[in-house]
């Protein structure tokens, strides 16, 4: 079965707009729900690396078509979006979270869904945790939860003890990256890469034990994921800054932590104990685990029920790009949640 899809140009289902939050600019896509459909609310869609907002074009037409207003961000460095070289502050938790009210209260919208993927799966984490009245429900794909830690564990540290699989994140955050990822031919290649595609001999080019190989990606062919027209636009958005900003949210992991042993425990003066039951999720919460993901393993998820009390799993057998790879079962394990565990709750309908 073939699942519709916004197209990068010339789509009449979709705009592309801009709001200026708390002193940058973020651009944005906007599809308004289908007329047809009661109207059900508002969701925010954040995506991850390296993907920009056309990254939900499977699943923006599904959303439309259930009664949702939909805004796909651009986050802080890709895209439309401002991409602040040497302010690590601007990649942060907080700072989206805040980002993401701003928006909401510049649309005098009280209530919003967010749904998130990669990287944005863990952002929809935490703005739920920042502003919990504001959050009616929230979907990850991919993401596992991780809870605030009264504890800062540098990288290097967590690759060793922890997580072999997140080694690619030293490599992200290095600079050797963006040294060899400039120009639009470099940038194209780079997501080939990054998106699954191999050699003529086979070889892969990147792996979550080691990062990028650097030598092999000239040799990388073409993905199979995104179409000639898909590629070009990304190309396009991609160089309008470059990837700086976009590896600057690998650089974050102090600044995350400050922010939130200052909100989260309040400089040290909550307990543990007493900052899990404060910031506990409540909100209904949908996890899609992706089983062949090489970086967010299943294992990582194991404890998300005893963290979230109302949370719904679900399982695609897909890689990584699991919202392409099987968007006909992203998209129904997440309208069969939002039907279930969401819409009931607003009673007739009404605009959250």
């Amino acid at each position: 079965m073939t699942v519709d899809k916004i197209k990068p140009y010339n789509d009449p289902r979709i705009s592309y707009r801009s709001a200026h939050l708390n002193g940058h600019t973020y651009g944005y896509i906007f599809s308004p729900a289908s007329p047809s459909t009661p109207k059900r609310g508002t969701i925010f869609l954040i995506h991850g690396f390296p993907d920009i907002s056309m990254g939900w074009r499977y699943q923006i037409p599904f959303l439309t078509s259930l009664g949702l207003d939909v805004l796909a961000l651009d986050c802080m460095g890709y895209g439309r979006t401002d991409s602040p070289l040497h302010t690590i502050s601007a990649y942060t938790y907080k700072r989206i979270s805040d980002d993401i009210a701003t928006l909401a209260a510049q649309l005098s919208l009280s209530s919003i869904i967010l749904g998130g993927h990669d990287w944005g799966g863990a952002i929809v984490y935490r703005v739920a945790q920042y502003y919990p009245s504001l959050i009616t429900a929230l979907f990850s794909i991919c993401t596992p939860f991780q809870r605030p830690s009264p504890n800062y564990t540098p990288l290097g540290i967590l690759v060793q003890s922890k997580l072999p699989n997140f080694a690619y994140q030293q490599h992200f955050a290095s600079g050797a990256i963006e040294a060899a990822v400039q120009s639009k031919s470099e940038i194209r290649q780079f997501l080939h890469n990054l998106y699954g595609a191999r050699t003529p001999q086979g070889q892969v080019g990147f792996t979550a034990e080691k990062g990028v190989d650097l030598a092999a990606q000239p040799r990388v062919g073409k993905n199979r994921l995104l179409t000639d027209e898909e590629m070009e636009y990304y190309v396009d958005e991609y160089a309008r800054h470059g990837i700086n900003g976009p590896l600057n949210w690998y650089r974050n992991r102090e600044e995350n932590f400050m922010n939130e042993w200052r909100d989260f425990f309040d400089n040290g003066k909550k307990s543990p104990q007493q900052a899990t039951r404060d910031n506990t999720i409540h909100q209904p919460v949908l996890f899609v685990l992706a089983t062949k993901d090489q970086a967010l393993k299943p294992f990582m998820a194991a404890k998300m029920g005893e963290r979230i009390p109302n949370l719904t799993r679900k399982e695609v057998d897909a890689g990584h790009w699991a919202l392409w790879q099987k968007p006909e079962e992203c998209n129904r394990h997440i309208g069969e949640w939002l039907h279930e565990k969401v819409f009931g709750r607003l009673g007739d309908g009404s605009k959250l």
